[in-house]
């Protein structure tokens, strides 16, 4: 939701624009970024397994911004490539993955919840994958990201929170979980829809 709407801002596109054009010009290819953003975001998932929680927002902060910029360098630097969208795709999960490990590891009480939110990510990202596979292909992004209440930077917003706020940790887990579900089915509604309308089921 928020990945969409910032996206469709002139103001944050001209930032990327001019961010990745720096990049460009220091010689970061967009697969480089992809690369460099999910180490950097498992090394966030190891600070917070020993605990060091400022240390781990910070460089989650910085996966994150490499994360957001990769595509902009593939697109305005000559870097697009079926396999870039796929590397991008399994780089988010990674992160995602080595920072849910990495704060629950340290509190037994997030194992459960931590648990049921990992079970809500595999339907989720099943349906975004059947869903965007099985829509044509439409405009500059090489794969299709059916829209959901949670995208990316929602993500990352929950993860900070969970990190700090720990008493409210199962309640933040549980909470994410339940929009996870509703974001898959809204998801699964706007595939049916597209579908519906180029006669394709």
């Amino acid at each position: 939701m928020l990945d969409a709407k910032l996206g469709a801002t002139d103001t944050v596109r001209t930032i990327q624009s001019r961010a990745a054009a720096v990049l460009a010009a220091a010689g970061l290819p967009a697969n480089g970024a992809t690369i460099l953003a999910a180490l950097i975001g498992v090394a966030a998932g190891l600070a917070f397994g020993i605990e060091r929680i400022w240390s781990g927002i910070a460089l989650l902060a910085i996966s994150s911004a490499l994360d957001a910029l990769d595509g902009t360098l593939a697109r305005e630097h000559g870097g697009a490539s079926p396999f870039g969208g796929v590397l991008d795709l399994v780089g988010d999960r990674v992160v995602e993955a080595a920072v849910i490990f990495g704060i629950a590891w340290p509190r037994p009480e997030l194992y459960l919840p931590a648990l049921v939110l990992v079970g809500t990510w595999y339907v989720n990202i099943t349906v975004f994958l059947a869903v965007g596979a099985a829509l044509e292909r439409r405009g500059p992004k090489l794969i299709v990201y059916p829209p959901g209440i949670l995208e990316r930077s929602e993500t990352l917003i929950f993860f900070a929170l969970l990190a700090i706020a720990h008493p409210l940790g199962p309640v933040l887990c549980y909470g994410f979980a339940a929009l996870e579900i509703l974001t898959a089915v809204q998801r699964l509604r706007f595939g049916l829809a597209e579908l519906r309308a180029g006669k394709q089921c």
